[in-house]
């Protein structure tokens, strides 16, 4: 989620159930940074999430009214610290709304951007309200553990849904190290230059010295048509390991992203990984990610979606349970 720039490389690959498949080096990016492209087996299932695990040290299944702030606190406002809000020119203002941007109803987390004029709390205007919520302070990710997410995305021009992590000890960006879970773009119709985003979902790693020394590793996973991530619930799963960073989709069998010190150009950096991460999920609007973007008219305009009334769940990032285990060394 900081200062992204994609490289976009078009791959023809298989639909077996192989793994993440060979680096793309793109010469004409300054970053020098890796892009993977991977094809899960088509499916139609509407139970994608992978099974849960019963030896589990922390998890999360929104049963409670209001949100654990035992466990989560909220980031708000725009963090303009350089090139627009967060970094990424977005366009909303992160609340603490528990009310209409973020919300726990019949057992699933909701975070639901609003298009509506407002001033955040660091006293920038912006055209759209939203939520992010974090481990941060409450809770670290530890090396030698496995970290599981189920949730379904949210559909609209601009939409930006992420679930990602940064050094719990502070460490700066991007020497200490991001991991993108999973971001996604909202968008479900193609353009001329890009397909439909509905079953496409990309994880990463940021790494580098300082800024604008960004490197990125990027992996690009898809879906059938027919059981996109918009449409039905899917799972993303993180076993995070010394020296090893495996990313997989729904199962366990094959990891669609695999990370580690020897792939170019984290090769040429200091490992920034072996250390605990705090979590977030977040639903960013517009910004760089899916190159500006952004149909207003695609978003909630209220608290209760009243414009989407037929389905206001179709504008929401919906996480169903996060769990999270430690594993033997």
């Amino acid at each position: 989620m900081h200062k992204y720039t994609y490289i976009i490389v078009f791959l023809l690959v298989s639909c077996g159930g192989g793994g993440g498949g060979s680096p793309i080096i793109d010469s004409n990016n300054p970053g020098g940074s890796s892009v993977y492209k991977y094809t899960p087996p088509s499916g139609t299932s509407r139970d994608n999430c992978v099974s849960r695990t019963p030896s589990i040290e922390w998890a999360e299944e929104f049963s409670n009214e209001n949100l654990d702030l035992s466990k989560w606190s909220y980031d708000e406002g725009c963090n303009n610290n350089g090139g627009g809000c967060n970094g990424n020119d977005e366009k909303q203002n992160y609340t603490s709304n528990d009310k209409d941007n973020l919300f726990i109803e019949n057992g699933f987390l909701k975070i639901q951007p609003i298009y509506e004029q407002n001033t955040g709390s660091d006293n920038v205007q912006q055209d759209f309200t939203s939520a992010k919520i974090m481990t941060k302070d409450k809770f670290p990710i530890e090396l030698n553990s496995r970290l599981s997410i189920c949730f379904k995305l949210p559909e609209g021009t601009g939409m930006w849904p992420a679930v990602w992590m940064l050094a719990y000890d502070g460490s700066p960006w991007p020497s200490g190290g991001e991991i993108d879970l999973l971001e996604a773009k909202g968008r479900s119709y193609p353009t001329q230059d890009s397909p439909a985003q509905n079953n496409i979902i990309s994880s990463a790693v940021h790494f580098g010295t300082e800024w604008p020394d960004n490197k990125y590793i990027v992996g690009e996973f898809f879906t059938s048509n027919e059981n996109t991530f918009q449409d039905y619930f899917h799972s993303m799963t993180l076993i995070f390991q010394e020296n090893k960073i495996d990313f997989y989709i729904d199962d366990e069998s094959t990891p669609h992203l695999s990370i580690n010190p020897t792939l170019y150009p984290l090769n040429q950096y200091i490992y920034p990984f072996n250390k605990q991460f705090y979590l977030m999920v977040n639903v960013a609007v517009g910004g760089n990610f899916d190159n500006g973007r952004l149909e207003p008219s695609e978003f909630c305009s209220d608290s209760i979606c009243s414009n989407f009334s037929e389905n206001p769940d179709k504008k929401r990032l919906l996480i169903d349970w996060i769990e999270y285990e430690k594993l033997g060394n």
